[in-house]
C-alpha cells in the first residue's frame, strides 16, 4: 500500500499543496506542510496529483508502506 508523504528538508511551505487540497495537505505545528490526512487521499486523488506536480521542489511523493 501506498502512503503520501511530504519530505519536510525539502519543502519550501510555499503552501501550494494546501491551495490545491486543503482536505489533505496542512501546515504542521513545526512550520513544513504535511499530509494531515491520509484518508481523504484517494477521494481527492485528482487534488492531489496536481498538488504532487505543482510543487516547485517535487517534496510530495509516494511511499510503500
Amino acid at each position: 500500500m501506498k502512503k503520501l508523504v511530504i519530505d519536510d528538508k525539502t519543502c519550501l511551505c510555499c503552501g501550494c499543496c494546501e491551495g490545491t487540497c486543503s482536505e489533505v495537505f496542512g501546515q504542521s505545528d513545526e512550520g513544513p506542510y504535511c499530509v494531515k490526512d491520509q484518508s481523504k487521499v484517494e477521494e481527492n486523488m485528482e487534488a492531489v496529483e496536481k498538488a504532487i506536480d505543482n510543487c516547485p521542489v517535487g517534496a510530495i511523493s509516494w511511499e510503500e508502506e
